[in-house]
């Protein structure tokens, strides 16, 4: 059994900004004003042919005959509703394959929904905090092969916080998110944080990327191989580098590629990202 450790990318992550003009545009934790917005649509083909190991996290992976593939559709949204609030919400629908020598399983349909609000604390031009509560709605069906959802309500509270600077004409941004997701049914807590940072290149074009941790605290999560809480468990660390380039002021296409770097107990895999947001 061949036997692959995958080297931690040293990346600048996800920046979103006016390049070129010196001038930020809203972002969580910045919120929008009442009747402003961001729409961000993408389209996801994720896939995966080895596994993490089952008894620790690592970067080391093991090559599998259980691969698998994912064409996720989704739309990410902010919506400014006065006083400080702002609606988001996460609408997901995908396409899953698990391949196996003698096998091969397929399901499509929605998965789990996110919703919720953001409240912002100190909103200022260089430095922002703000405070969101989302609920996972489990619009994911558990009855497929593969799962859609995890077939279980769970709430998610954030703290988020940015800053950035100009460089002359040019914006860096760096922010943190974390919180706990806990799931109601069984209290099972995964810890999750998302660390973004990034700067402009030119006038039109913006590196981006990301970094994404999930770690689960609870022992009562069920083993990946168990249903019906199987997707509890949620141990990831996920990285990813792109590119952003705006049309105008408020259409911006955009590409990324993203790799699992370490996991415990769950597929290894990449994937590449590509879509448009626009700002209203």
């Amino acid at each position: 059994m061949h036997i692959r450790r995958r080297k931690p990318l040293a990346l600048v992550m996800l920046v979103v900004c006016y390049a070129g003009w010196g001038q930020s545009a809203y972002a969580q934790p910045w919120i929008p004003s009442a009747g402003s917005g961001k729409i961000k649509a993408t389209v996801r083909f994720y896939h995966s042919d080895s596994l993490f190991p089952q008894t620790s996290f690592s970067t080391t992976t093991t090559p599998t005959h259980s691969k698998l593939s994912e064409t996720q559709f989704r739309i990410d949204g902010e919506q400014g509703i006065g006083q400080g609030w702002a609606l988001v919400y996460q609408l997901r629908a995908a396409l899953l394959t698990k391949s196996k020598p003698k096998a091969s399983y397929s399901a499509g349909g929605l998965q789990d929904q996110q919703i919720g609000l953001s409240y912002g604390l100190r909103q200022r031009a260089h430095f922002a905090d703000a405070i969101t509560v989302n609920a996972i709605i489990p619009t994911g069906r558990t009855s497929t092969t593969p799962q859609l959802g995890t077939g279980a309500l769970a709430v998610e509270p954030d703290y988020e916080v940015g800053v950035e600077h100009n460089f002359g004409s040019r914006l860096a941004y760096a922010g943190l998110s974390v919180g706990p997701r806990i799931y109601v049914r069984d209290g099972v807590t995964q810890v999750r944080a998302s660390a973004v940072a990034g700067v402009g290149l030119i006038r039109r074009l913006t590196v981006i990327g990301t970094l994404f941790f999930s770690k689960t605290l609870a022992s009562n999560a069920l083993a990946v191989s168990t249903t019906p809480n199987a997707s509890e468990f949620y141990n990831i660390l996920r990285g990813g580098v792109g590119l952003e380039y705006a049309v105008t002021k408020n259409v911006r296409p955009l590409i990324a590629y993203q790799m699992d770097l370490a996991g415990q107990s769950i597929h290894a895999g990449s994937r590449l990202v590509a879509g448009v947001s626009w700002r209203y």
